[in-house]
C-alpha cells in the first residue's frame, strides 16, 4: 500500500532540530555544556560555560633572579620597565638574607615591584643559609618585602642536589615551612606551595606530603616540544605528593640556545613566540591555576647560543625584547580584565572543523565580553633538523547561537591591533594558526 503521508527527509528533520537548538536561550542550554578539558575543539559545543578572564590573567607568572646584581638583573630600571610594560603581576624568586645593606637593596626591589601590583612566590631552601625557620623569620622576610609575598614555596629541585637523603630533607623542611607560615601574623593571606622536583618521577621517593602544603608543585618543561606533551603524566606523578590538591607550575618554559644539542633542546625565538602564549593557555585549560615561566631575562651574554642557562628569558642579555615578549604582552593586553567575573554565562557556539589538534579556551570578562581563544596544538619547531615548521592555517566556520553585536579577531603573535571585525553576525570564517587566535564576541 502506498502511504498518503507527505515524505519528510531525515536530513531536513536534522536541520530543523539543529536550528531549534541554536536558537534556544542560553540559560536552557546550561546542561548541554560540552567543555573538553584537553582544549580540543573538534566537536560541536552547543553551550559552554566560560572561565573568568581575570582568573586566566592571574595564572600568568614569571621567574626572576633579583639577587643577581652582577648580571642583567642588576639593571633594575630595565627589569622594572619591562615588567610594567608586559603587565605580569606574579613573580617567583628566592629568599636570601645577609647583612642589613644587602637585605635593604634586595627587598627594596621587591617593594618597588610591589608598587606595580606585583606579588611574589618566595622560595625557601635549606641551601640558602637563611637560618632556622620559624614564624618570626618569615614575618621578617614579609616585612622586608613590603608585604608583597602571596606564597612561600618549599625547596627547589632537591632531587638533583648533592644531598644523599634529599627526600628526608624535602619532607622535614616542608614541615618547618608549613608550621612557620601558619604561625605568622599574616598567615591567612599567604599560601604554602610544596617542594619542586627536577624529575616528577621522583615523587614516589618523597611520598604524600599533602598535609604540609596548600598547593602541589611541578616543573614540567616540554623539552622543546609543544606545551601539551606534559599532560597528563606529569600531573599524575605530582599527585603522589599533593594528593587531591591543585598543582602550581612554578617553572616551565623554553630556551633559545639552539646550537647546544646535548642538554634539553632549544628552539628558535620565532617558535618560542608561538609556544609560550600557548603554554599559559594550555596549562590553564587543563586546570593549572598558575604557571611561572622560566625566566624573565637572559642572565648574561652568550652570542654563540650554546649555553642554555643564558637563554631562557623573554628579554635578551642586551636588554632587547624577544618576539615572545611581544606575543605574550599582546595576549595579556587583549585578554586583560581587572575584575573577576562572578556571573559566568554559557555561550552557544559550534566550529565546523574535525581537526583534532585545534584546542581552545573560552573566557568571559566582567563587561560580559567573551574571548574564545583557538590555536593548533601542533609542533612549530623541528627538533631533529633545528628549523621552524611552517604550519598552514586550518579553515573553519564559527557559528554562534545568537547574533553578535560585534566580533573582532586578534593574533597576538603577529600584532597588537585587530586583524578583522564584523558587526551583527552569527557566523564568521576563521583561519586558525599554530599560535593563539583571539575571537572577541560582544552581544
Amino acid at each position: 500500500m502506498i502511504s498518503t503521508t507527505p515524505f519528510i527527509s531525515v536530513t531536513l528533520i536534522l536541520r530543523i532540530v539543529v536550528a531549534l537548538l541554536l536558537f534556544l536561550p542560553l540559560a536552557d542550554c546550561r546542561q548541554e555544556m560540552h567543555y573538553d578539558s584537553s582544549g580540543s575543539s573538534n566537536s560541536a559545543h552547543l553551550s559552554e560555560t566560560p572561565v573568568s578572564a581575570y582568573d586566566f590573567m592571574n595564572s600568568i607568572g614569571v621567574n626572576t633572579h633579583l639577587n643577581y646584581f652582577d648580571r642583567i638583573y642588576g639593571n633594575f630600571p630595565l627589569l622594572e620597565r619591562d615588567l610594567k610594560s608586559i603587565e605580569i603581576l606574579h613573580v617567583r624568586d628566592g629568599v636570601h638574607l645577609q647583612n642589613s645593606d644587602y637585605n635593604a637593596a634586595l627587598y627594596g626591589r621587591w617593594k618597588q615591584l610591589g608598587n606595580l601590583g606585583i606579588r611574589f612566590d618566595a622560595v625557601l631552601d635549606p641551601r640558602s643559609n637563611i637560618g632556622s625557620l620559624n614564624s618570626a623569620l618569615l614575618d621578617e622576610v614579609d616585612t622586608l618585602s613590603g608585604h608583597t609575598i602571596e606564597s612561600f614555596e618549599g625547596p627547589n629541585e632537591m632531587d638533583v642536589s648533592d644531598e644523599s637523603d634529599w627526600p628526608s630533607v624535602d619532607r622535614s623542611y616542608q614541615s618547618e615551612i608549613y608550621s612557620a607560615a601558619r604561625s605568622m601574623k599574616g598567615a591567612n593571606s599567604i599560601g604554602v606551595i610544596g617542594p619542586s622536583l627536577a624529575f616528577a618521577s621522583n615523587s614516589s621517593k618523597v611520598g604524600n606530603i599533602s598535609g604540609r602544603l596548600d598547593d602541589g608543585n611541578l616543573h614540567p618543561y616540554p623539552a622543546g616540544k609543544m606545551p601539551s606533551v606534559v599532560f597528563p603524566n606529569q600531573i599524575n606523578l605530582e599527585k603522589i605528593m599533593c594528593d587531591s590538591k591543585q598543582v602550581i607550575f612554578t617553572e616551565s618554559g623554553y630556551h633559545n640556545a639552539i646550537n647546544e644539542h646535548n642538554d634539553q633542546p632549544g628552539i628558535s625565538e620565532a617558535a618560542a613566540a608561538k609556544y609560550i602564549p600557548r603554554l599559559f593557555l594550555e596549562d590553564f585549560a587543563h586546570g593549572v591555576p598558575r604557571t611561572y615561566l622560566y625566566e624573565f631575562m637572559d642572565e648574561a651574554p652568550d652570542p654563540g647560543l650554546t649555553n642554555p642557562q643564558m637563554h631562557w628569558g623573554l628579554i635578551r642579555a642586551d636588554g632587547s625584547e624577544k618576539p615572545a615578549f611581544f606575543a605574550l604582552k599582546n595576549l595579556i593586553q587583549e585578554l586583560h580584565d581587572s575584575t573577576q567575573t562572578t556571573n559566568l554565562q554559557p555561550l552557544a557556539w559550534t566550529l565546523n572543523s574535525n581537526v583534532a589538534q585545534i584546542h581552545h579556551l573560552l573566557l568571559q570578562k566582567s563587561d560580559d565580553t567573551y574571548d574564545l581563544v583557538l590555536w593548533q596544538e601542533v609542533s612549530s619547531y623541528d627538533l631533529e633538523h633545528h628549523v621552524d615548521i611552517n604550519n598552514p592555517s586550518v579553515s573553519a566556520m564559527l557559528t554562534l547561537g545568537r547574533t553578535a553585536r560585534n566580533i573582532t579577531l586578534y593574533q597576538p603573535v603577529t600584532q597588537a591591533e585587530p586583524i578583522r571585525s564584523w558587526n551583527e553576525v552569527r557566523s564568521i570564517p576563521l583561519e586558525i594558526p599554530d599560535h593563539p587566535l583571539v575571537v572577541e564576541v560582544s552581544f
